[in-house]
């Protein structure tokens, strides 16, 4: 179906002109996208709700260590740890709640 609106729609003067931005976008299609969303997805079988909203959660900040790692890009790291901090209270609290009822 993407082949068809490329073909009604697309311009291909815009395409990828290197071998590096063709390997970036080889990468984000298969790599990132297809085997990321497959892992979140088998993962998200292997767990409780409780714990997959705090991990949905915890992707922002996830996102933000490596912007900072990889990129080098200027962030609050102050308010970077007391959300991560907060999140991962909540991942606690989650698994105390848990392992309580199944008492």
């Amino acid at each position: 179906m993407a082949s068809v609106f490329f073909i009604v729609l697309g311009d291909a003067s815009k395409m990828p002109t290197s071998s590096t931005q063709w390997t970036v976008l080889i990468y984000l299609g298969i790599v990132a996208s297809g085997l990321g969303y497959f892992g979140w997805n088998k993962g998200a079988t292997m767990v409780d709700v409780g714990t997959l909203a705090v991990m949905n959660n915890l992707l922002i900040p996830a996102g933000i260590v490596v912007n900072i790692t990889l990129w080098n890009r200027d962030a609050d790291i102050l308010r970077l740890s007391v959300g991560g901090a907060i999140i991962l209270l909540a991942l606690l609290l989650n698994r105390w709640l848990a392992a309580r009822s199944h008492r």
